[in-house]
């Protein structure tokens, strides 16, 4: 039995993701669900951090991208612009550790991807329409994503119904109400649900149960740093107001 750290969409936020990790002490294992690169302004740092503490990791798009798995044309013309900025920063160490990385996990009782069990970097999973495919394709009945930066989870019940809702700030979900969950911890590095804080959670799979956490972290600090490295204005203003 443990307790598991889950997060997603570090996006190379240092004092986001020292924040969560803070929050996260005395959990047994972190899970990453890529996304750790891009936007921001603290690539190596930040991977340098979850290599040092052994962190389950995958490849999100902004990996894919970095590692020419996709053209930079995938992206749009802001992305495109902080990615093209890490590929000069990133340390040969950090290149060499994310060509290592699946792009799922199968851990205990769950699964993690980035995006979906169907295209893993690619798809996004916000609605019932595109958690369905999903949930025919589980292995487990649990699977956590990222990519979508919102904390939300969708889930079938045992009766063939449906249930699911955005998540709050230290809301529990307990996983076997259920007969198969999918489970968004929310972006650690760039939130979009209008709450800048930091969003992740903690899985406990003796209890069964996701509770999600908050952090607040010195945004102004990371915008500093980017303007600094003259990364996209976009990307910067939409920190503080977590869109």
């Amino acid at each position: 039995m443990a307790r598991y750290g889950i997060i997603a969409d570090v996006h190379s936020n240092w004092e986001a993701l020292t924040a969560a990790l803070d929050k996260l002490e005395g959990v047994d294992k972190i899970i990453c669900l890529g996304d750790m690169v891009g936007y921001g302004p603290d690539p190596n740092l930040c991977l340098d951090k979850l290599r040092q503490i052994k962190a389950d990791c995958i490849v999100g798009n902004h990996e894919a991208v970095l590692l020419d798995f996709f053209p930079l044309t995938w992206f749009n013309d802001a992305a495109r612009e902080a990615i093209e900025w890490t590929q000069q920063q990133i340390s040969a160490e950090n290149l060499a550790f994310l060509k290592t990385l699946p792009q799922t996990l199968e851990i205990d009782g769950f699964q993690g991807v980035h995006g979906s069990l169907r295209q893993p970097l690619e798809e996004y999973v916000v609605n019932l329409t595109e958690a369905w495919p999903m949930f025919e394709q589980m292995t487990r009945p649990l699977c956590f994503i990222g990519h979508a930066h919102l904390p939300f989870f969708i889930a079938q019940k045992t009766d063939g119904n449906f249930a699911g809702h955005d998540l709050a700030d230290k809301e529990e979900v307990v996983i076997d109400y259920y007969h198969k969950m999918i489970i968004n911890p929310g972006g650690v590095g760039q939130p979009r649900d209008h709450d800048p804080r930091a969003a992740f959670g903690i899985y406990d799979d003796k209890s069964r149960i996701f509770t999600l956490q908050r952090a607040a972290y010195d945004v102004a600090a990371v915008q500093g740093k980017m303007e600094k490295f003259g990364l996209p204005k976009k990307l910067i203003k939409r920190l503080a107001k977590g869109s």
